[in-house]
């Protein structure tokens, strides 16, 4: 780990939040498991609070969500959902950054190491290094987790983390789910299944605490909870008639 510190920029997608953090150039950053994080599917790393500092009018765009001992602070943009920074509740005097959130070109080497929030210890850490280079953004590829193919269909339940946004969808027992890395599922981290919109449904009132976010061509629907900040499913601009339902919720 490098001693020296630079200043690296970063912020949501829709760059409404922006910010600037002193960290060196070599960062270990953290994958977490626990309820919340998981649904995010976000990797951060950790630096002192001093160290951090929102830029212009970013203030005016962030919500915080809470829950249990309110000790963390889940902050995520009002516009496009992005949880580009947070507050922990094991470090509260630290703040999180999300690593895909951080502009190209100022982190030459990242550790990965996944933290078991439920045991609240270490799990693992990958003992190849991850180089980051200023292109990290800029492809559009797929990886695919194939669980394998069921012809049954069984109604699964799903939700954001507050539970405001509820839903069920209709697909097999082991399916086909799906990670990207373009500029927006970077910045979410999450992996999905598709199914046909027809096969999904909102429950309840969930409609009236759903935010869409929208860029570029505006096929893709980003649908997030205004409460919790969680996209538990979105519309592709890949499969404008299918519904993506994030595996994690």
């Amino acid at each position: 780990m490098e001693s020296e510190l630079v200043l690296h920029n970063g912020g949501c997608h829709c760059k409404k939040v922006r910010w600037h953090v002193q960290a060196p150039t070599s960062v270990v950053a953290w994958k977490c498991n626990c309820s919340n994080c998981s649904m995010r599917g976000t990797i951060h790393f950790v630096v002192p609070r001093q160290r951090f500092e929102l830029l212009g009018d970013s203030e005016e765009f962030i919500t915080t969500y809470t829950f249990g001992t309110h000790t963390a602070k889940h902050t995520f943009c009002k516009v496009c959902g992005i949880t580009s920074f947070y507050t922990q509740r094991s470090n509260p005097d630290g703040i999180a950054v999300t690593l895909a959130c951080l502009d190209p070109g100022t982190l030459s080497h990242v550790e990965i190491r996944n933290f078991d929030e439920l045991s609240s210890s270490v799990l693992w850490y990958e003992t190849n290094p991850v180089q980051v280079g200023s292109g990290i953004q800029d492809k559009l590829v797929l990886t695919i987790v194939v669980v394998g193919i069921d012809s049954e269909l069984v109604l699964h339940y799903g939700c954001c983390h507050c539970k405001n946004v509820r839903w069920h969808v209709q697909a097999p027992t082991s399916v086909v789910a799906w990670k990207c890395n373009c500029s927006n599922c970077s910045m979410t981290g999450t992996t999905h299944f598709v199914v046909p919109r027809q096969r999904f449904e909102l429950l309840g009132d969930s409609e009236e605490f759903i935010t869409t976010y929208t860029f570029g061509t505006h096929t893709a629907k980003y649908t997030f909870c205004k409460v919790c900040g969680i996209t538990s499913f979105y519309t592709q601009r890949s499969n404008p008639n299918g519904i993506a339902a994030t595996l994690a919720c």
